[in-house]
């Protein structure tokens, strides 16, 4: 039977009071059946004598046994909240280990259970976060621009199917720093953008109007900054207008 730190205590006390009623009957019987005052005297001594050390031992016992039970329930159960603070969900509790807390077992219960939803829901986010993921790059594939998000170092994130298409020698994990294109018309453009990643300025329709050309780009982009204001990246998007099918 499952005993819980209360029941123990509650036990250890009975059986402290069931010492001291034995031992006030011990004395009650050596009273009873003495002959003389010198031989009740010593009876009774030693029996307090006895009762005494007995008494002494088992509350030491009490004493350090209690905290112990229960700091030792305690520290299994920290190490397993301090599991879950960590990030680690998939937790195997062997629940052997508190079988005999019933208290403590409760709680570990309780904690498995709440696992267990957040292992449920941390699915059911990654699959909307995923879903909302995926609407997102079609909605941008779906733009006749060429649309590219870039971290602050110049890393391409995401580039969409029109920014493909025109650009086949740049990879998707690219640096636009490391760009190299042969059209000075695409030169300026990649320019503009890594000056405003620099100086972390967001971009209001600048052209690039090339000499001698009846093709232009409109650019336009917005800086992405954490929530406490910094700069790390940015959203672009570059239409190029009177640009013929052999450029």
């Amino acid at each position: 039977m499952k005993r819980s730190i209360k029941h123990r205590y509650h036990l250890l006390i009975g059986i402290l009071f069931a010492l001291i009623v034995l031992q006030f009957i011990a004395v009650l019987f050596t009273i009873a059946q003495a002959d003389n005052l010198f031989t009740l005297a010593s009876d009774i001594q030693s029996i307090m004598i006895v009762f005494l050390f007995g008494t002494f031992i088992y509350v030491v016992v009490i004493y350090n046994y209690l905290p112990y039970r229960l700091r030792r329930a305690i520290k299994r159960v920290e190490d397993l909240i301090d599991e879950i603070s960590n990030g680690n969900y998939q937790i195997d509790i062997d629940s052997s280990i508190y079988e005999h807390d019933s208290d403590f077992e409760e709680l570990i219960y309780a904690l498995q259970k709440m696992l267990e939803i957040i292992i449920r829901f941390d699915s059911a986010k990654a699959d909307k976060i995923y879903e909302h993921h995926q609407r997102i790059n079609q909605l941008i594939n779906l733009l006749p621009q060429v649309v590219m998000i870039v971290n602050i170092n110049g890393d391409l994130v995401y580039i969409n199917d029109v920014f493909r298409k025109r650009f086949p020698n740049i990879s998707e994990v690219g640096n636009l720093n490391e760009v190299i294109v042969k059209d000075d018309f695409d030169n300026k453009i990649f320019s503009h953008i890594t000056e405003s990643l620099r100086y972390g300025n967001n971009v209001y329709d600048d052209k690039v109007e090339p000499e001698g050309s009846a093709k232009s780009a409109l650019i336009k982009g917005s800086i992405i900054r954490n929530r406490k204001g910094g700069a790390s990246g940015g959203v672009y998007t570059v239409e190029i207008v009177g640009e013929s099918t052999e450029d």
